[in-house]
């Protein structure tokens, strides 16, 4: 565990909580057995649930795997009194331990950031929500460089980075979308449970929010439209590969056959062309071919 106090206000962090953290929890907050069990678990869905002396939330945020290059959620669960906010993940989430970071050892943060419990949970969420900022902005410079290279010839090769930036992109939206209604009932509870004025920063928490979701929204539809036009230059390519083995096959066809029918009669005899006429009509017969082809702009 570890702690941050100002203005009798009071952050306590825990990160992988053992035994003995889950205990001080219950005997503290004379937490629910219920609230104990889930903050061992693991939670799927977002959730706000207001007892008698504490809200209990749990939300999800993103974090990006640079090795896997896949963006998972991160569980970050909260117990919120009228005097302390405390944290609980069983993952590494780097930008809450900056945040955290960053309030201990700077006391102007902590007078813009504790002001009360309230206050604090919503200054906390806006620095987390503000944090997935910097991953859409890399998603943004991939997309980008993905419509570089496939309006440069690398269409197949960016195939498999845009099923990257799509995946990355449907993570991202999986992790955000659930809790926007679970911030705006926590809005809504926020001043009563709190007792204090809270609209300014639960404003800026529901504000920053809709900025990411309009970004990532952004984005999405972004790179659905390079998909499509790299889709459409794929399939150019394909028709003209087509188109040029649809002329080879009509030569070598045309050939044979005329090489095949030729070399019967000259077997048998009974023809009066040398194999320069034969030679002619294959090279006019290949010369026809070709206009035809030109003609109809098949090649």
């Amino acid at each position: 565990m570890i702690k941050i106090q100002h203005n009798q206000t009071t952050w306590q962090h825990f990160d992988k909580p053992d035994f003995k953290d889950l205990e001080f929890l219950k005997n503290e907050l004379r937490a629910s057995t219920t609230v104990i069990a889930e903050l061992m678990g693991a939670n799927k869905r977002p959730k706000i649930e207001e007892y008698d002396q504490y809200l209990f939330l749990v939300l999800h945020f993103p974090v990006f795997n640079a090795a896997t290059r896949q963006t998972a959620p991160t569980e970050l669960d909260f117990i919120i009194t009228q005097n302390s906010v405390f944290t609980i993940c069983q993952h590494k989430n780097p930008a809450l331990d900056k945040l955290f970071a960053d309030l201990k050892d700077d006391e102007e943060q902590q007078e813009e950031g504790f002001k009360n419990s309230g206050w604090l949970l919503f200054y906390i969420l806006d620095s987390m929500i503000d944090s997935c900022l910097p991953m859409l902005d890399h998603i943004h410079e991939k997309i980008e460089e993905i419509e570089k290279q496939v309006f440069d010839g690398k269409e197949r090769a960016m195939l498999k980075e845009i099923a990257i930036v799509k995946r990355d992109i449907i993570d991202f939206r999986r992790t955000i979308k659930p809790q926007r209604s679970i911030l705006e009932v926590l809005s809504k509870k926020a001043s009563r449970f709190f007792k204090s004025d809270l609209e300014i920063i639960c404003q800026e928490v529901v504000g920053s929010e809709i900025r990411v979701w309009s970004t990532l929204e952004n984005h999405k539809e972004m790179i659905e439209a390079i998909e499509s036009t790299n889709g459409n230059l794929l399939s150019f390519q394909i028709n003209q590969v087509m188109h040029t083995l649809t002329f080879f096959s009509i030569v070598l066809f045309s050939l044979t056959f005329i090489a095949s029918f030729f070399s019967m009669r000259i077997l048998e005899g009974t023809t009066e062309f040398s194999v320069k006429t034969i030679v002619a009509i294959m090279l006019a017969t290949v010369l026809l071919i070709v206009v035809i082809f030109k003609k109809k702009r098949w090649l």
